[in-house]
């Protein structure tokens, strides 16, 4: 079997245009989506920073005596509750500071006319107007649960429709949460609770790492992504070289040579996943010190993705004698050829490479997670980022019981006579 290992070893190294493709295309694309889609996947916001002008209708302080004017008949303690909340709550201010708060939003006041005119202009992506009486119907729905509340009106431009139509959805985003936070006070309040209305000082919405280690970068996240999915190359070309020697009657001549069948197959397996190992140290320890994408905090973060990388090339070892052995019966490199094309792709989809998991619907992410490189770019992902071996021995175990499964259908299918 070692012979069969140094073979099919030195018989890659000898192709440089599949070397080229193992391992400087990975590292093309590393570098190309990780830098073009770092500042958004790093949490930065200039990509799509843009100005939005207000147009301010209502008057707060009328609004506000007008709401504590409609306050008698009440009880005293009552009054003077609402009375302190309708003074600090300003929801106009609330809103404005969320904007904010987003850090994607630069905010300018201007009346209808200017308004108007910067959208035309295309000095503005939007116009959020704030009514007359906003204050006033605020205030009645949010304290006293009367009226139907008011509505905030957003004009938008044609010019940047994506940065508009994420703006629209910050500020619905906004107000939903501005009506949970005064609903959960409110019963809070009824339920004896001391109720603070100083939400004009709280910040909403917000973002805090699970681990102390810095959030996921593009660069680090397509490391992994374009680590696993070049890896499934390996099997198919693995199996294209077990085609290209049958059809020179190498494998003839080990069965005439007495030599057994399966200890050629295990050989194709072995070189798979030392291959697969090579070519991912290669690729993580240039992300390390070259990009940069991130770096080993102690020996246990490098064990730990020694360990993911094993288990992973066993799996595409498993592959490898799969196609091995699906070729050699069929005597043809169309099954090989299929998944080197749109298997890979379609592996690779579900899995996340192209597309950050988090950016996929339940049902993609639920599919990537039976198949290889999707469990490893998880168990990657979740190690490289602090968390403990608890999160990631289940991702190990279901590719480790995929490869024990593939490798049986493999032994089964396998011819053991001379293919022709």
């Amino acid at each position: 079997m070692w012979n069969f290992l140094k073979k099919d070893i030195l018989v890659l190294m000898r192709d440089r245009t599949e070397l080229a493709v193992l391992l400087l295309m990975p590292l093309i694309l590393t570098a190309i989506l990780g830098f073009a889609l770092g500042s958004v996947m790093g949490g930065s916001t200039d990509a799509i920073e843009a100005r939005i002008a207000i147009v301010q209708e209502d008057q707060v302080e009328e609004g506000s005596e007008r709401f504590i004017k409609g306050l008698e008949g009440l009880p005293s303690p009552a009054i003077k509750e609402l009375s302190e909340a309708a003074q600090t709550f300003n929801p106009t201010s609330i809103i404005e500071e969320a904007i904010k708060g987003t850090d994607i939003y630069q905010i300018s006041h201007l009346n209808i006319e200017e308004a108007e005119e910067a959208l035309r202009d295309e000095e503005v992506v939007a116009i959020l107007t704030i009514p007359k009486d906003f204050t006033y119907k605020t205030l009645n729905k949010l304290l006293l649960d009367q009226g139907s509340g008011p509505e905030l009106v957003i004009k938008s431009g044609d010019h940047n429709v994506f940065t508009s139509t994420v703006f629209q959805d910050v500020v619905d985003l906004i107000v939903s949460q501005l009506n949970l936070t005064s609903a959960v006070e409110k019963v809070a309040a009824e339920n004896g609770v001391t109720v603070d209305y100083q939400t004009s000082s709280r910040q909403i919405g917000g973002r805090e790492n699970v681990t102390e280690r810095p959030a996921m970068s593009a660069l680090k996240y397509y490391t992994f992504a374009m680590a696993v999915m070049f890896a499934l190359y390996i099997a198919s070309t693995i199996a294209t070289k077990a085609f290209n020697e049958n059809t020179r009657h190498t494998f003839s001549r080990i069965i005439l040579a007495g030599r057994s069948p399966i200890l050629y197959l295990s050989g194709k397996g072995l070189s798979s996943a030392i291959l697969v190992i090579i070519q991912l140290s290669i690729l993580i320890m240039i992300s390390v010190f070259v990009y940069q994408s991130f770096k080993f905090i102690s020996i246990v973060d490098a064990l730990g993705i020694g360990l993911i990388t094993f288990v992973f090339a066993i799996s595409i070892g498993a592959i490898a004698v799969l196609l091995t052995s699906i070729v050699m019966r069929a005597n043809s490199l169309s099954v090989a050829g299929f998944f080197a094309g749109a298997g890979v792709s379609v592996f690779a989809f579900l899995g996340g490479s192209f597309v950050p998991k988090t950016q996929l619907p339940d049902i993609i992410n639920s599919l990537g997670n039976w198949t290889p490189n999707g469990l490893a770019l998880t168990a990657y992902l979740q190690w490289s980022q602090g968390l403990g071996f608890e999160y990631i021995a289940t991702p190990l175990i279901k590719i480790l019981v995929m490869s024990l499964v593939i490798t049986i259908i493999s032994i089964v299918i396998y011819p053991r006579k001379r293919v022709v």
